[in-house]
């Protein structure tokens, strides 16, 4: 799965000539841009990538990139530097079909993604099924448990609460917003979002700034063991290169999701008739999760020298905190997790419900949002790494048939980048 991750995204970023790089600073721009009130679409464009990016940036970019270089090394970092570049160009080429191949749902809201572009472009009902079960399957066992467990570590850590109440607060909360549906997601991912990120950079930079003798010799860990072996040391049990591949990909892939089909559900409610600026806005995602906030984690691990201690999770990279900061590094870490985790429930919730509306129907909508909270329990009942195995396995069930799709219709958003704005969306149906 990894290999089909990287090997499709460096595909798409020759066919679509590094579309990552040269678009970054325009699509940074056409944020500005006033919202088309004509457009089909439920909420703004800005409001689409801040409900994307609260989906994306969550305790991946905490727990994970912890785990990641806690298993992998520091190489792992470096690897999944180059799954966030890679992923950019994924990230542009699966929303783009997002919004091509959406539709207007019988409940009247706008729904599109992987399952529609599956059946409607490539005629693979089966496939669409298949993908949309896993990705309902994933949300319920892996998102829900993964978050809620790297809360329930970093609470019990700084505050002694019991995993069971950590958990069953974090479902009340996540319950109060998306019963309210996509529109109450999106009021509140526009504020949690921009907030979260700008508190956890801000604690990550205290701790650079801190330990900022360390920050070459860290960098140059991180491209040395990329390629080479890192020895047993201190509470670190050693991990060859391929420990830092598996790792940093995986984890790189489980934060910024390019390429396993969930952001597209939620541009494709974008209020835009231009498939290709959404794509363009989508894969600021990417860079944001990816390059920004796992990078400032990475490194402060690495600055700190806490990757060695043993630990693993939230509660390393609280370690890292408290040693740049002081007594209050753990609480910024613990606040940071609750919110980034917060962020990525409610939005994974949205994807969730509407594959099992593209399963079962509208009528599902509801009953699955109250089963969802019920399964925000689970992360009180197992160990870290294996919910995070869970994860990356119903990842690969996402993103396989997904990756396979992308590059089948290659051509077509190939062709859409050069008539991107007299290319009509599929039409509406219900």
């Amino acid at each position: 799965m990894l290999i089909l991750v990287l090997g499709t995204g460096l595909y798409l970023c020759l066919r679509l000539r590094a579309i990552q790089i040269r678009e970054l600073l325009p699509s940074i721009r056409s944020l500005i841009r006033p919202t088309d009130k004509t457009a089909r679409g439920d909420i703004s464009p800005f409001a689409a990538l801040m409900t994307a990016v609260g989906g994306i940036v969550g305790n991946g970019n905490i727990a994970g990139v912890a785990t990641a270089i806690a298993a992998g090394g520091p190489g792992a970092l470096f690897w999944m530097w180059i799954s966030g570049i890679v992923g950019m160009g994924t990230m542009f080429a699966e929303s783009v079909l997002g919004v091509r191949y959406r539709h207007r749902g019988g409940d009247g809201l706008m729904v599109g993604g992987p399952m529609y572009y599956l059946r409607d472009a490539l005629g693979w009902k089966f496939v669409a099924g298949f993908f949309a079960l896993g990705m309902a399957l994933k949300t319920l066992l892996a998102t829900t448990t993964v978050q809620s467990n790297s809360m329930a570590l970093i609470a019990g850590s700084e505050l002694g609460w019991k995993p069971v109440t950590t958990c069953a607060l974090v479902a009340l909360a996540t319950g109060a917003v998306i019963l309210g549906g996509v529109r109450s997601i999106a009021r509140v991912s526009e504020v949690l979002a921009p907030v979260m990120g700008l508190l956890y950079l801000s604690g990550a930079l205290v701790v650079l700034v801190a330990f900022r003798s360390q920050l070459w010799p860290a960098l140059e860990l991180v491209f040395r063991h990329a390629f080479s072996p890192v020895a047993a040391g201190g509470g670190f049990l050693g991990a060859g290169v391929r420990e830092a591949f598996r790792f940093g990909v995986a984890r790189g892939v489980y934060s910024n999701e390019a390429g396993t089909g969930s952001v597209p559900i939620a541009h494709a409610s974008a209020r835009t008739n231009d498939p290709v600026a959404q794509g363009k806005i989508a894969m600021l995602g990417v860079f944001l999760d990816t390059l920004v906030v796992s990078s400032a984690t990475g490194l402060a691990l690495l600055v700190s020298g806490v990757w060695q201690s043993g630990a693993d999770s939230t509660v390393l990279t609280a370690q890292a905190f408290t040693a740049g900061m002081g007594g209050s590094g753990g609480y910024v870490v613990l606040a940071a997790s609750l919110l980034f985790g917060l962020s990525t429930l409610i939005t994974w919730a949205f994807y969730g419900e509407q594959c099992a509306a593209f399963l079962l129907g509208p009528r599902a909508r509801q009953p699955y949002r109250w089963l969802y909270c019920v399964a925000i329990m689970g992360g009180s009942m197992a160990g870290a790494r294996t919910i995070w195995a869970w994860g990356d396995l119903l990842n690969g069930v996402m993103a396989i048939p997904n990756l396979i799709a992308l590059i089948a219709l290659t051509g077509q958003v190939v062709g859409l980048l050069g008539y991107s704005r007299s290319v009509p969306e599929s039409e509406p149906t219900t």
